[in-house]
């Protein structure tokens, strides 16, 4: 009796869903909503084996007892990686168990980073990685140099006063914007933005992160217990990355931040920084700007723009982010959003 893989169809078939759940409970393993694409191994009928993707991140991949150690794993895997590869991608990642990343390895993944025993982030693909640390590399200019991370969900006065202060305080300041898109403004209109909020600061250099930075909405936790452990690993291993390699290639020594008092997620994310960062980089927090007695934050300027108060947000961002929020595209991008909810 041979393998077969099927696709499960775990958002339309109640019982293909109670299947893949009973499999991953069996595996220690939590089932996540963030999945594009789930894969179920069958022998003899039975479900032995699954593994999902979410675009071209393998996550949720279990394999019940019986069929470990055999060719199971690497049948579901080489499927999951031929899926990735049809839709389009030239690259592959997973973020797994280290007593896993053997898996991986055997199918010419290679490790980016890792948090002590708990997680593994891993990479298959033609350029990758070490492309990217290159393109900084040649962006790399001799001087005191540092680094914000950004989502701009939409770019605000409050990230460009982040920037300026930045800017102002070192030789060059590298930028860089989340290319995930799965924020309300796409990835390619947050880049945008932000370089025309920074047009004005000639030693800024705008960087997408690529697939090496992943916010809390994509992140695979399956395999970790509680949500302020993930919060915590997430943390550690985006401070990791930065300080091991984006850092070095850049010629990055500070790293500036928002305060965030009223977020644990955040605060937790500058406490894991400090600690990953201590004695290679400087972490510096600075407080946020307010406008009438509130902090300036890109969710207050969604929330506005979904109440239909888009002039109210003229002083809470840029010229040039305004000027996109009341064009024909942004328009469309605010009733969209009102749509929404």
């Amino acid at each position: 009796m041979e393998y077969e893989i099927r696709r499960l169809w775990i958002d339309r078939d109640p019982r293909q869903k109670q299947l893949w759940q009973n499999l991953l409970q069996s595996s220690g393993i939590r089932a996540e909503a963030a999945i594009s694409y789930c894969a179920g191994l069958f022998f003899e009928d039975q479900l032995v084996a699954t593994g999902s993707l979410y675009q071209n991140i393998i996550k949720c991949v279990a394999v019940s007892p019986a069929h470990q150690g055999g060719k199971a794993v690497s049948i579901l895997l080489s499927h999951l990686l031929s899926t990735v590869m049809e839709n389009g991608s030239s690259s592959c990642y997973v973020y797994t168990k280290p007593q896993a990343a053997r898996s991986f390895e055997e199918l010419g993944f290679r490790e980016l980073a890792r948090v002590d025993d708990q997680l593994v982030f891993m990479e298959k693909a033609i350029y990758g990685f070490p492309q990217y640390l290159k393109d900084l590399e040649r962006q790399r200019i001799p001087g005191q140099a540092a680094g914000i991370v950004m989502n701009a969900n939409p770019f605000t006065l409050g990230h460009r006063y982040l920037a300026e202060r930045a800017a102002k305080e070192n030789e060059t300041l590298h930028l860089f914007v989340l290319s995930e898109d799965l924020s309300a403004f796409p990835a390619s209109t947050r880049l945008e933005l932000v370089r025309r909020g920074v047009q004005h600061l000639p030693n800024v250099r705008v960087h997408p992160t690529g697939d090496y930075m992943v916010s809390a909405k994509t992140f695979p936790s399956y395999f970790l217990k509680e949500d302020v452990q993930v919060a915590k690993v997430q943390a550690t291993l985006d401070a990791i990355l930065f300080r091991d390699h984006i850092a070095p290639a850049a010629g990055i020594t500070r790293r500036y931040v928002g305060e965030e008092p009223l977020s644990p997620v955040t605060q937790l994310y500058n406490e894991s920084m400090k600690e990953v960062f201590h004695g290679a980089i400087d972490l510096v927090i600075l407080p946020r700007i307010e406008q009438g007695g509130n902090v300036i934050s890109a969710s207050r300027v969604r929330d506005l723009l979904k109440r239909g108060k888009t002039e109210e947000t003229k002083e809470l961002v840029p010229e040039s982010t305004y000027a996109y929020l009341i064009s024909p595209e942004g328009k469309a991008l605010i009733q969209k959003l009102q749509q929404e909810g």
